[in-house]
């Protein structure tokens, strides 16, 4: 119903500008002249929100991918999970209770949608779905442009907006050339009012979720506090592309970004792990598990003594010596012991 209601208001605000406003109101105030600007401004605007609203809605908001649960089986107890906490957890898988199985981080289970959510934000009644990694980007425009939308209704319609006040309260003007219908005007007046009310709704939203975009937060992390973000990456361009993808003509329309950035499974850090070689982790080097087997900081499983390859000489050797000799793990160094890369 929620949603219901916050289309239908959309719907109405487009048609009540251009049916009553821009063909009744306008030439009845003498002008006509900027009916031609006004209709494309505010048209423009009015329809990528509205797309962008019907892609908020419809777009998937992030599945963990079946890809990530043949990674967890085939890595198994190599990789670290902990509990789900309000904390931030960078490059640790979280177990989640209600679906039983490890998942990436940034996600969380949203109990409306009923699945867990990758970089999950929060769950929107005015959109009827989740907002997370798939359609945050289509979230942003439609508050955005939503908000953009109703700043110009209510700048190009205040001067008239007053004058059909003062119509239906008896205070005649001798500006008006024509007459209105009392239908029309309080259609106008009711566009005038939602207008305000969308602008009420939508402003404090977007200074909210632009700020977190721009630090590459979320609204649940927003609430994190034990150590600094550790996904901001230095600058708010750098943190828009992780939502918007890279910087290109697509960021301003409600589309997929062309060149997305990451998959939503492992994220970028300031302090990002070392891949192979003591090298930083180069993205377009490393892909897929490579990549998440890094920055999730697999550990390399001992090999095991019984199921190693059964060597008659090996056996022996060490039956004439008496000395057992313990198997080294890959990358070992013998001058540190028993340890693990």
């Amino acid at each position: 119903m929620t949603m219901s209601v916050t289309l239908g208001i959309f719907i109405y605000e487009g048609t009540a500008y251009n049916l009553m406003f821009l063909s009744r109101v306008l030439p009845a105030v003498g002008k006509a002249d900027y009916i031609p600007f006004f209709f494309l401004l505010f048209n423009t605007i009015w329809a990528m929100a509205l797309i962008a609203y019907v892609r908020a809605y419809a777009t998937q908001p992030g599945k963990v991918p079946l890809s990530w649960h043949e990674f967890v089986k085939d890595v198994g107890p190599a990789l670290p999970v902990v509990p789900s906490t309000a904390r931030w957890a960078p490059g640790k898988a979280t177990y989640c209770r209600k679906c039983s199985i490890p998942r990436p981080e940034r996600a969380h289970h949203c109990n409306v949608s009923g699945f867990c959510v990758l970089r999950m934000d929060h769950y929107c009644p005015w959109i009827n779905n989740c907002v997370g990694l798939g359609n945050y980007k289509f979230f942003l425009q439609l508050v955005m442009y939503g908000s953009i939308c109703a700043f110009i209704g209510i700048l190009t319609s205040l001067p008239e907006f007053f004058l059909v006040l003062g119509k239906i309260f008896g205070l005649d003007s001798d500006m008006w050339q024509a007459n209105l219908q009392i239908t029309d005007m309080i259609a106008f007046v009711m566009f005038e009012g939602l207008a305000i009310f969308l602008s009420a709704l939508l402003v404090p939203m977007l200074f909210t979720h632009i700020p977190l975009a721009c630090n590459n937060t979320t609204a649940i992390e927003a609430n994190y506090t034990n150590i600094e973000n550790p996904y901001h990456l230095g600058s708010r361009l750098a943190n828009l592309e992780q939502v918007f993808g890279t910087f290109g003509p697509d960021w301003f329309f409600p589309v997929k970004p062309f060149e997305p950035k990451g998959d939503g499974v492992s994220f970028p850090r300031w302090d990002e792990p070392l891949g192979f070689d003591d090298r930083p982790i180069d993205e377009e080097m490393l892909q897929g598990e490579q990549l998440w087997r890094v920055r999730y900081q697999v550990r390399n499983a001992r090999p095991n003594p019984q199921e190693q390859e059964f060597d008659p000489l090996r056996t022996l050797t060490h039956w004439f010596t008496g000395f057992d000799e313990e198997p080294i793990s890959p990358g070992h160094n013998a001058n540190m012991g028993c340890g693990m890369n």
